[in-house]
């Protein structure tokens, strides 16, 4: 539930800031998905919950989702990743029929899907410190242009829980 490092998100005012990058207290653009609506922007949202998996390189197989006009996104195989008809689904579960949503509201094929060994560190965020299944709350983000979970919306989306924090 987690993106490389080097992810781009964005913030309200359309600055692309390396997920390594945001703190605590730091806004993002954030997207709400209902079947009546479709993807629609929400309002921009703090990041409650930032944090590194590691202080130090590690060694983990990651996912690289290429798309058709070379965007990557690379994150850990439980990452869930918005598709086409408001599915979220894992990283390791995305297939080349799948569209993923953009940031500006469209869908996308993919590429290419990769397993690959990777040694180095991973970063997640969220909106909030509560999990939830919703994804009318601001919960989703833009990470290299495409729409995933946070990280409350990921743990919510697989049974956990407990509160951050």
């Amino acid at each position: 539930m987690s993106l490389t490092t080097d992810t781009i998100i964005t913030t309200p005012n359309n600055q692309a800031v390396s997920i390594q990058n945001i703190q605590i207290g730091d806004t993002i653009e954030t997207f709400n998905y209902s079947p009546q609506d479709g993807l629609s922007k929400g309002s921009p949202l703090k990041v409650e919950f930032s944090n590194v998996t590691s202080s130090a390189p590690v060694s983990q197989h990651i996912i690289t989702i290429t798309l058709e006009n070379n965007t990557r996104l690379i994150s850990s195989p439980d990452q869930k990743i918005l598709t086409e008809g408001g599915k979220l689904k894992k990283a390791n579960e995305i297939t080349l029929l799948d569209l993923l949503f953009l940031a500006d509201g469209s869908t996308t094929k993919i590429a290419s899907i990769f397993i690959e060994h990777f040694k180095g560190i991973t970063h997640n965020i969220s909106t909030s410190l509560t999990p939830t299944t919703s994804l009318t709350h601001g919960n989703l983000f833009s990470a290299n242009g495409m729409v995933v979970a946070d990280y409350v919306l990921n743990i919510g989306e697989s049974g956990y829980g407990a509160p951050l924090g």
